[in-house]
């Protein structure tokens, strides 16, 4: 079963992380403190893995912009599959006082750098693209966490990627 933030106590936390209340106070100012760290930690693995996957497919000697954004988005869901637990606990949005704002402000970030990613490759994406593509990313990345198994994790990961795959997303 699966509390929410305002509901899990420090002795919760400790003992499913099998670690002591002081070594979590050792490490952190609070259970605020570990949830940003965890969320820091997250974005950082997508990042990585989003970077990953799109220098793999552009040194197989993909260019078009659109299947490179494919190939970091599927390196992005499959962070989702593997660390589905986590991302479940950011995406039932339960979290800090203050921490929608901080998610607010990274999707708005996010809507940028896609932008900006197909601006480089010479075919600008128009905001409003831009927007529905990271729209259903995130509506992705949540029914992907939610998923039952890995392997249904990865069905939803894939039929997101094949619909995605198949807009035509044109120039502005």
């Amino acid at each position: 079963m699966h509390v929410g933030y305002a509901q899990a106590g420090i002795t919760d936390i400790v003992e499913l992380a099998g670690a002591s209340v002081g070594s979590l106070y050792h490490h952190f100012t609070g259970k605020a403190d570990l949830y940003l760290a965890l969320f820091e930690q997250l974005n950082d693995e997508y990042e990585a893995r989003t970077r990953a996957a799109v220098r793999d497919s552009k040194d197989a000697g993909v260019s078009d912009p659109m299947r490179l954004l494919l190939a970091g988005a599927g390196g992005y869901l499959e962070v989702c599959v593997e660390q589905r637990a986590v991302v479940a606990m950011f995406a039932r949005g339960d979290g800090p006082p203050g921490f929608h704002l901080m998610w607010r402000e990274q999707l708005s970030d996010w809507v940028r750098r896609n932008t900006e990613f197909f601006a480089r490759s010479g075919e600008p994406l128009d905001e409003a693209a831009a927007i529905v593509l990271t729209g259903a990313m995130l509506l992705a990345t949540t029914e992907v966490s939610m998923a039952t198994d890995a392997e249904h994790a990865r069905q939803r990961a894939s039929g997101v990627l094949a619909v995605l795959g198949r807009l035509h997303v044109r120039p502005s």
